[in-house]
């Protein structure tokens, strides 16, 4: 079982240095000649790190000797706690978990999961709180499939939002405070935070440095050269002297930010968080010029780069934050292996990866049995009847060990039928809550057209006498006045068509929050008589 439960003493703030050389401390990182390859399949960038410098890796190729990591983006996983009784037996938590996230989370029985998990270990009650990392199986096919024929193997595959936890086990990050990272990235851009040293919480937006070029095109109404945008935000970010680039980025940032802020309210609401100790904001592409204060005026937190000092030499002008947290993570991978604590490993490492290296050939199967071989023809002459013997225990072990798969089999299938029918009824029950969703949602519309009626409705006797008013004080008079609804006909008579005007525009600017449209085609004089005549026309709201 996997779970976050070891505790490392940090200093508050963020990068310690020795005090004598003024160098980071290289937190007694063991196996310093560790070589890693650390693989970017979202953006397909790729670095090597090699006796403690960090360059560009042009095409990856197999090599024995170097350590491959790579990582899943938030978005194309399903991360949520789930809490389960402290009665149950070890053994039986993983079962138990993948039927409670099946049941609780709304997983499709026809997708085949890869679910993972560790232990909260700040978890009190009579719960054990977990956190599970879920990944569906053809998406990760889809992912890393091409990483199998270009390099054969893949070491480790960790989820982005726990690339984090490597920030604090290298004391580049107090792990006695809370932390808040936003990260943008060409394919995610993701809000994480962490509290102590451990995983608490991530959540993607819809605001990756692509999708920003994208509706900056839209804000614009025209297709803008990528190249230039991109040259632009990441050399002068949003304090551009460029006037149009800087009042469009003000723009887009106004509502990455009202979301970022909203995401912020619901993880303190939800994990009952006061302060948030410290926000961190980087990218794919390097800082972005001016956005800490974004984060002072929406979320009233300040804000710093989120661009570390790891320790190791690069000549490159900027890469990804998220390479050395790679580096950082297979280091302690390696460390760990080495000393030969695989369940320490466990504890500490959350890997998806369906392509590991193969064990050392004297730990390999085939390797032990081709030794056990070896030892066996040795000893043919000395002990031929043990291993006859053991050769038919190993049967007998074969033969109850897949008697006891039958009916572990059924009992698999019975569940998932139950889940199945179980998914079945909440959708007929969905369809239900819809329908008379609508149906309460119409009587609604009613009754306030009820209400409007009764509460606002306007006398029609009452508008006549404020026209009758009016037209009294403009020295104006009707022969005739047609309503029809909220809509009035005046038929105007004065003996100066002025007077017409003035009354027109005298009830336009007195009823100006009233009227609707008023129109008057023309003022015309009868020949036979001596005034004039107009059809005034009159809509109220």
């Amino acid at each position: 079982m996997i779970g976050l439960k070891k505790k490392i003493k940090l200093p508050k703030k963020g990068s310690r240095k020795d005090k004598d050389t003024g160098t980071i401390d290289d937190n007694k990182m063991e196996n310093s000649n560790v070589k890693v390859i650390t693989i970017d399949n979202y953006s397909e960038k790729y670095y090597k790190f090699e006796n403690g410098t960090i360059f560009p890796y042009r095409k990856l190729a197999y090599s024995s000797s170097h350590l491959n990591i790579t990582y899943i983006a938030n978005k194309d996983m399903i991360i949520a706690p789930l809490e389960l009784s402290r009665g149950i037996p070890e053994d039986s938590i993983e079962g138990a978990l993948e039927d409670k996230a099946y049941e609780e989370l709304g997983l499709d029985p026809a997708i085949e999961y890869t679910i993972k998990y560790i232990e909260i270990a700040s978890s009190e009650g009579e719960n054990r709180v977990f956190q599970l990392f879920i990944l569906e199986d053809d998406r990760y096919y889809d992912l890393f499939g091409n990483l199998r024929e270009s390099i054969k193997y893949v070491d480790l595959i960790v989820p982005a939002p726990l690339l984090y936890k490597s920030l604090y086990d290298k004391e580049i990050l107090s792990n006695k405070e809370l932390h808040c990272f936003l990260y943008f990235g060409s394919y995610d851009t993701t809000i994480i935070f962490y509290k102590n040293g451990e995983y608490l919480y991530s959540k993607s937006i819809n605001y990756s440095l692509k999708q920003i070029y994208e509706k900056y095109c839209e804000l614009v109404g025209k297709t803008v050269d990528e190249n230039e945008f991109f040259t632009i935000f990441q050399q002068e970010g949003i304090k551009t002297s460029n006037i149009e680039y800087q009042q469009n980025f003000i723009k887009l940032f106004n509502e990455i930010f009202i979301t970022v802020n909203d995401i912020v309210i619901y993880t303190k609401r939800a994990y009952k968080i006061d302060v948030i100790d410290q926000m961190y904001i980087g990218s794919e592409i390097g800082p972005i010029n001016g956005i800490e204060e974004y984060a002072q005026n929406y979320l009233g937190m300040y804000a710093l780069p989120m661009v570390f000092d790891y320790g190791f030499k690069t000549d490159e002008k900027y890469i990804d934050q998220y390479h050395y947290m790679m580096i950082l993570t297979t280091i302690k991978y390696a460390n760990k292996k080495e000393a030969d604590e695989e369940e320490q490993e466990q504890d500490i490492i959350l890997n998806f990866t369906r392509y590991p290296r193969p064990p050392v050939f004297y730990k390999r199967p085939s390797g032990q049995f081709a030794i056990s071989i070896v030892v066996s023809i040795l000893l043919a002459s000395a002990l031929p009847l043990y291993y006859l013997v053991y050769a038919y225990m190993n049967e007998l072990v074969i033969f109850k060990l897949k008697k006891e798969e039958a009916p572990l089999a059924k009992e698999v299938a019975k569940y998932k039928r139950i889940l199945a029918d179980k998914q079945r009824q909440v959708k007929k029950l969905d369809k239900i809550v819809s329908a008379k969703r609508e149906k309460y949602i119409a009587k609604e519309k009613t009754l306030e057209q009820v209400f409007r009626k009764k509460v606002y409705y306007r006398l029609k006797s009452e508008q006549l006498a404020m026209f009758s008013v009016d037209m009294h004080n403009f020295d104006v008079k009707t022969d005739e006045m047609i309503s029809s609804h909220n809509s009035y006909r005046l038929h105007l008579i004065a003996d100066d068509d002025d007077k017409i005007t003035r009354f027109v525009r005298g009830i336009t600017q007195k009823y100006d929050k009233e009227i609707n449209k008023i129109n008057i085609e023309k003022i015309y004089k009868d020949k036979n008589k001596p005034f004039y005549m107009g059809e005034l026309k009159v809509d109220l709201k």
